[in-house]
């Protein structure tokens, strides 16, 4: 696949169905025209064509009028994960266009690590099996950075790891700390946390993510691209050290 230039990255149409809530996102440039979250009972396959053709129609533009699609491709539910990555590609396909792949906890962290630029963010959606997908980002240089790797664990070994590896102030967001006990009266110096009518998975998150890895030239291909289950029984998981993400093209607007 040749690689656009930046400037082909303006309209960028986003979808994360890592947890029970569907999200879509259409961004124009800095704009962003729609986003939508919806909790789907059973499965995201029955609504989410639906909710992609809302997007396009309520802002007069076709498939092809995309620019870049961009999928969170988890840590989440298995079934989620791998519809939304199946419709993602296959749009791409349809229309010739790049797609980025991105953290739906990074995605998670995006809004509130850019509004509390002091804190470092704690995302946890729940994995079932008494345990959470968890990471911990901070907004740094005009980016966001990873500071703990996406993992799956139970709440008291994420906040063994917290503990020995971070310290205040932290945030904590996602569902994850509405299901356990365990996350939800933690309490530790400068902890705060969001509740989780205030913060649900962020497809406007995977969009400016994405827009910052397409122009450093981060694509992914389209056949390889895979979902990021964590746990080593259903998928191996990478090898990649914590770092900087590209810096934000949108950090100064």
């Amino acid at each position: 696949m040749s690689k656009p230039t930046s400037s082909n990255y303006a309209r960028i149409l986003a979808i994360d169905t890592a947890t029970r809530v569907q999200a879509v996102a259409l961004l124009d440039g800095n704009q962003l025209c729609e986003h939508r979250v919806q909790r789907v009972a059973y499965n995201h396959g029955s609504s989410l064509l639906e909710n992609v053709d809302g997007l396009l129609g309520n802002s007069s533009l076709e498939l092809g009028d995309v620019d870049l699609f961009a999928v969170g491709i988890g840590p989440g539910s298995f079934t989620g994960l791998r519809v939304g990555l199946a419709t993602a590609k296959a749009l791409s396909r349809a229309v010739e266009r790049p797609i980025v792949g991105v953290s739906s906890l990074a995605a998670l962290a995006y809004g509130p690590a850019r509004t509390c630029p002091a804190a470092t963010i704690l995302a946890a959606i729940d994995a079932r099996r008494h345990e959470v997908y968890a990471g911990a980002y901070r907004w740094e240089d005009n980016g966001l950075v990873e500071l703990l790797e996406d993992c799956a664990a139970s709440p008291d070994e994420w906040i063994a790891r917290v503990a020995d590896n971070l310290t205040g102030p932290l945030l904590q967001v996602g569902d994850g700390v509405e299901k356990y006990d365990t996350l939800r009266d933690w309490e530790a110096p400068q902890l705060r946390r969001l509740p989780g009518d205030l913060v649900s998975p962020s497809a406007v998150g995977i969009a400016r993510l994405a827009r910052q890895l397409a122009c450093a030239g981060t694509l992914a291909d389209r056949t390889a691209l895979e979902p990021n289950y964590i746990r080593p029984s259903d998928a191996v998981l990478p090898e990649k050290p914590p770092g900087p993400m590209p810096e934000d093209p949108d950090s100064a607007n």
